[in-house]
């Protein structure tokens, strides 16, 4: 019998309310920390301290010198919606401050071992308050300086479930440093200093221009290839840096755009990066930026999401095109020789721009030359290849006779019985591709794809091994600059690296120095092992290993562009019918295209 009576609708508890909004709030310990600064930094801080431990699921701690909270509003401040930000509902249309909403405290207070202590400028000492989850746990007068500091203890305590979502210690502490990166960058007037289980991972003094703490946090490698931007139309102004193409990612994580101060992830404005990039990349890279831009707040909204990372623009279109042109414009001036621009591109460019300060008279560029279409290996073979057999030269073409009328006639089956039965004849194409007739249909294959995987298939594991080589001691180490969000998750792995041959040790405050590697690992890209080395851990080495198998198998396979003698070719078509796994090459490219004769028929409308 179906129950017809209606449940009753109840208010939840505080507690629960609370848990609610942290789990849309505070995602990780890295988010605790952006909450936390933010504060900080509506009260006015001109210098903030960050301590974590254990990735920050034992401990996180702020620690700044702002305006602080007197001791009667402490207890006020861990109610929902308690917030000095904002008075009423016209208020959200002009948010101005980084925090508004009131739910940071009470949220991380509901999911954590919670203290905060604060003292006012004027007072003689300060007050502390304890909770934990929906218990207070006593608090009083305490000795500390004029500011606020708030410690949240065993994260998750009290809802394991999301504790069992979060990362390595190495990758949560990099995701802290990255926020801290963040707000240093957004904000260089103020000092931050981060410390990892007692270890100082970022000291950042404050800085007059954002020049300066761009070089103090990626060092001079990025620093001293900026091109500076500086521009803006009627209520919108955008200030800022964009780095050489050169310093070019695949991801997007070294885009640093702020938007009144605040760090933001929209999709408008990357877009608008990579719109502004637009001839001096390759599609698949991303540019790498420091803008500042500062819009009237009427003109944005930035109630929508919890997060705060996605805003909405009134004259979203003004705001691209803003961003588009002016970074179009600083890398057009640039010098350097990196322009990817044609002529007309770069006059085209240029005379769209009104945004340009000043105009710089150049010589005009000769008109493109037509490229000549080359074919070139993903992977460039280390040894140079062996000289193909010489080609005997063409002979002269027979005068042709009259021809009689042309009589179609069904293809017969190769005398050669080596081909499986299935195939009835051979031909290689372009010197690069090979066509198989079978009784099916065509079959059409890349020659240096398939060979590839066929090898790929039959190394032995050993050859991936980083050591069997030996190892290289370096007289001059590999300095790599990194962000300080790759550089707190690669120190605690610099131990397993050793494991692998790689000894490596950090080098200032943004750097990693490497001093031997494994000899095989000469033409290794490092900064990007290091950069895929702090996203994805050890991983990451597991990878090395196995591109070493990729390019021991790439360099040993027949080359596109080299012809094969019907032996090669009748050993590339046994390969083909006879192992498994041949779809694809190690690097997932397909090697073979097949087409039925009823598909062919159906093409031609047959």
């Amino acid at each position: 019998m179906r129950d017809l009576k209606p449940p009753e609708i109840r208010l939840l508890p505080d507690l629960v309310a609370n848990q609610i909004a942290a789990g849309e709030v505070i995602e990780r310990p890295a988010a605790v920390v952006k909450e936390l600064v933010e504060n900080s930094l509506d009260a006015g801080a001109t210098r903030v301290t960050v301590r974590i431990e254990d990735g920050g699921r034992r401990l996180v701690e702020v620690i700044d010198d702002g305006h602080g909270l007197r001791p009667d509003q402490l207890r006020l401040a861990l109610g929902r919606h308690a917030t000095s930000k904002i008075t009423s509902a016209e208020d959200l249309f002009r948010v101005s401050t980084l925090g508004f909403r009131g739910e940071a405290l009470p949220s991380i207070a509901a999911v954590s071992e919670f203290e905060i202590a604060s003292r006012t400028h004027d007072a003689d000492g300060g007050q502390r308050l304890a909770w934990a989850g929906a218990d207070e746990r006593g608090g009083g007068a305490c000795a500390m300086a004029p500011g606020t500091r708030i410690s949240v203890r065993n994260l998750f305590w009290n809802v394991p479930a999301r504790l069992k979502f979060l990362k390595s210690e190495a990758s949560e502490s990099g995701h802290i440093a990255e926020q801290v990166t963040r707000f240093a960058l957004s904000h260089p007037h103020v000092a931050f200093r981060l410390e990892c289980d007692g270890r100082t991972t970022l000291d950042l003094p404050p800085q007059e221009e954002l020049e300066g703490r761009v070089r103090a946090l990626f060092g001079t490698e990025i620093g001293g290839d900026l091109a500076a931007i500086a521009t803006g139309d009627p209520g919108m102004e955008i200030t800022g840096f964009a780095a050489h193409p050169r310093h070019a990612r695949p991801t997007s994580k070294r885009q640093y755009v702020f938007l009144n101060g605040r760090f933001v992830r929209d999709k408008l404005l990357l877009a608008a990066v990579r719109d502004g990039y637009k001839g001096f990349l390759e599609p698949r890279l991303n540019g790498t930026v420091f803008l500042h831009l500062d819009v009237d707040p009427a003109a944005v909204d930035v109630n929508v999401h919890p997060t705060k990372h996605e805003v909405r623009f009134r004259r979203d279109g003004e705001v691209f095109a803003l961003v588009s042109r002016a970074l179009q414009a600083a890398l057009t001036e640039t010098q350097g020789g990196f322009r990817l621009l044609t002529a007309e591109d770069r006059a085209k460019a240029i005379a769209a721009s009104p945004i340009v300060s000043r105009t710089v008279v150049k010589p005009a560029l000769p008109p493109p030359v037509q490229p000549t279409v080359v074919v070139q290996e993903r992977f460039v073979p280390v040894a140079p290849l062996p000289a193909d057999p010489p080609r005997p030269p063409p002979s002269a073409p027979l005068p042709r006779a009259a021809e009689p009328p042309v009589a179609f006639a069904a293809p017969s089956r190769p005398v050669d019985d080596s081909f499986p039965s299935s195939v009835r004849r051979v031909l290689q194409l372009n010197d690069m591709f090979l066509l198989i007739e079978t009784e099916q249909g065509i079959r059409l294959v890349d020659q240096h794809a398939l060979h590839e995987k066929a090898l790929w298939q039959a190394l032995d594991a050993s050859v991936g091994d980083l050591n069997r080589t030996g190892v290289q001691q370096l007289a001059v180490p590999i300095v790599v600059q990194l962000t300080a969000a790759e550089l707190g998750a690669i120190i605690p792995l610099l131990s397993d690296l050793a494991r692998h041959g790689i000894e490596a040790e950090r080098f200032g405050p943004s750097s990693v120095a490497i001093r031997a590697h494994p000899t095989v690992l000469t033409r290794c890209n490092w900064a990007r092992f290091l950069a895929d080395l702090a996203s994805d851990g050890t991983q990451a080495v597991e990878r090395l290993s196995e591109r070493i198998r990729h390019s021991a198998a790439c360099h040993a396979a027949v080359k596109a562009g080299q012809r094969l003698d019907p032996s090669q070719q009748r050993e590339l078509v046994r390969m083909l019918f006879t192992l498994e796994g041949l779809e694809h090459c190690p690097h997932g490219r397909p090697t073979t295209l097949d087409l039925t004769w009823a598909e062919l028929a159906k093409r031609f409308q047959r």
